[in-house]
């Protein structure tokens, strides 16, 4: 089969961590039960992943297919062998593409001794998912994981990733970086530093640039930490979020894909209300833009602080990134989806009266 081999070359920076959405650990993301249809994705000769890690894997690797017509596998060696004749050889023995019609196969390949990562991709995806976009995933994405020893969290998210880029790909849209990626130099083979930044007085900036709460309503609150995400502000400890919020971020790793995917996909959507009762209050969008959930908040010491700590134990994402509830609105924001329709999948949908 054809292909376009994209070589990924890691050298591991430190980051920090969170989900994709700010909202959920990786593995509560949810794909489809499939059965067998998954089965053989996931080549994990790194012992790398738990069982339900790669169950996981094969179930977003359903939904590609079924979705987006993409045959998605992920391999993991730890060998620090020749990778690319690895990935390579792999993508033809394991017939990459055979199960998607168009022949669109994507190969994640991981190389745990070397800390190396490549991404094979078949001549019919190269729109798709171009140098550009691999760059990124490397540069932003993939990176601060491993650095953080946490790579099955980081194949995961890279895979959510992949199935967004899919989406956009399918809505017409191309991939357009919100900062330009640095050069992969002549061709494919290229090496790419990673966690450096291109201009590291502008990233101090951002670091230390000092955000204030007092005197904001819930919604400023909201799009103070928007803007903070566009400008991929990690630090756990911002005085926009409330002390169950710090505590839980702390323990998360954020990287710049992932707050750079957050300001991109709220900015697609328009606020619907801001509830406020007593101490608590809830930003939430459209019903239809199911790619935007809504935001929590709780006033703390005089100023509403954003509630990420409660969302991520009650908001959960499916494998097209759409939210929904665990399962019904905790009793302390039930009140902001009055008129909302809630599913027994916990799904939102306007009323029917």
């Amino acid at each position: 089969m054809p292909m376009r081999a994209v070589v990924l070359l890691a050298l591991f920076a430190i980051a920090a961590a969170a989900s994709t959405v700010l909202l959920v650990r990786y593995g509560d993301l949810e794909a489809p039960l499939v059965g067998r249809k998954g089965a053989g994705v996931v080549d994990d000769r790194a012992a790398l992943l738990e069982s339900a890690e790669r169950a996981s894997i094969a179930d977003h690797h359903a939904a590609l297919l079924d979705s987006h017509d993409i045959d998605y596998r992920v391999l993991t060696v730890a060998t620090g062998t020749d990778l690319e004749r690895t990935a390579h050889d792999y993508f033809a023995e394991a017939t990459v593409g055979a199960r998607s019609d168009g022949g669109r196969g994507l190969l994640l390949v991981i190389d745990t001794a070397a800390e190396r990562v490549r991404l094979e991709v078949s001549t019919s995806l190269e729109g798709v998912y171009t140098d550009a976009f691999v760059a990124y995933v490397q540069n932003r994405q993939m990176a601060p994981f491993f650095a953080a020893g946490r790579v099955a969290d980081g194949v995961l998210a890279t895979t959510e990733l992949i199935v967004g880029r899919a989406q956009e790909a399918d809505a017409g849209a191309a991939f357009s970086p919100p900062m330009a990626p640095r050069s992969m130099g002549a061709g494919a083979g290229a090496s790419a530093a990673i966690g450096t930044s291109s201009d590291p007085s502008a990233e101090l900036k951002r670091q230390t640039q000092s955000v204030h709460v007092a005197g904001l309503d819930p919604l400023q609150v909201v799009e103070s930490y928007l803007e903070r995400m566009a400008n991929r502000d990690a630090r756990p400890d911002l005085p926009l979020y409330s002390r169950d919020t710090v505590a839980m971020l702390r323990n998360w790793v954020v990287t710049a894909a992932q707050m750079d995917n957050v300001a991109r996909t709220y900015r697609r959507c328009t606020v619907d209300a801001v509830r406020i009762r007593g101490d608590a209050a809830v930003v939430r969008y459209r019903v239809d833009e199911r790619q935007c959930a809504p935001y929590f908040l709780r006033r703390e010491d005089g100023a509403w602080k954003l509630d990420l700590a409660t969302m991520s134990s009650a908001i959960r994402f499916n494998h097209e990134n759409q939210w929904r509830f665990r399962s019904q609105p905790a009793a302390e924001v039930a009140f902001a989806f009055e008129g909302w329709r809630i599913d027994r999948n916990g799904f939102p949908h306007a009323s029917s009266r």
